[in-house]
């Protein structure tokens, strides 16, 4: 039989905005919910899966996951995934792959063999169409992950999913090619699509700093629009859509 496509929750789920004070503040509030989550689903389902993020306030993140925070997370029924990738190599230094295992993966025996990467270093095309059946293996009722972490870049854009791009019209592959503008190092990318946040429990973003309070700014107040000029204002979860932002991107004086 083969898998169900996901079927989109019949009304948005309210945005919730959770300001904190300052970076530290927003890894450990976004880690109790990680952490309070896993619990939950560990208990209910026997397993918690989550999607990471690239971005330097993922690294902190997942940096106090794999230390002060180690003993919290069910780590032996934690399944990882990833949101987006560059088409590069693991061991790339720009590799959100290379950044998760530096910072989590090989700080928590077994997690490595748990974590379902996206395969960088091959053709763009067959690397997504690789990770949606992986995807599809993994996520068979509808329902996707318990929790997706995102970012929001300054151009709009989250995970891969770029202003204009046409992998924003997708809705029936799970993960799709896709460019980054000309601007950007590395173009070629692998990116989860709409449908897989939408049927999320829930989707986090991390915002910090002032120099994101402009596109945050823009962002949440087009939040929820399927139409949206910016990328990120689009997504949607299940049950939670929640913004972790710190007092600088939300109010910088």
């Amino acid at each position: 039989m083969p898998p169900l496509e996901p079927v989109p929750p019949a009304e948005p789920v309210p945005l919730e905005v959770r300001e904190v004070p300052d970076a530290t503040g927003l890894c450990r509030a976004a880690a109790d919910l990680i952490t309070t989550t896993a619990a939950a689903a560990v208990a209910a389902r026997g397993r918690f899966t989550l999607a990471l993020s690239g971005g330097n306030t993922p690294r902190a993140l997942y940096q106090l996951l794999a230390t002060e925070l180690v003993s919290r997370m069910p780590w032996a029924s934690t399944h990882l995934y990833f949101g987006d990738e560059r088409c590069v190599p693991p061991d790339d230094p720009e590799s959100n792959y290379r950044m998760a295992f530096e910072s989590l993966l090989s700080k928590i025996p077994g997690l490595v063999e748990r974590t379902f990467r996206i395969e960088g270093e091959r053709e763009p095309q067959d690397a997504a169409k690789r990770y949606d059946a992986v995807l599809h293996k993994a996520f068979v009722d509808g329902t996707t992950f318990d929790v997706a972490l995102l970012g929001i870049g300054e151009d709009g854009h989250t995970a891969s999913l770029f202003p204009s791009s046409p992998a924003l019209d997708e809705r029936t592959r799970w993960a799709v090619a896709t460019e980054a503008p000309p601007t950007m190092k590395t173009r070629h990318r692998v990116t989860l699509t709409y449908p897989m946040f939408a049927n999320s429990r829930a989707v986090v973003f991390l915002t910090v700093g002032k120099d994101k309070h402009r596109i945050l700014t823009d962002v949440l107040a087009e939040a929820g629009n399927p139409l949206a000029h910016y990328p990120a204002a689009r997504i949607t979860a299940r049950e939670q859509l929640i913004y972790f932002a710190d007092h600088a991107a939300l109010s910088p004086r």
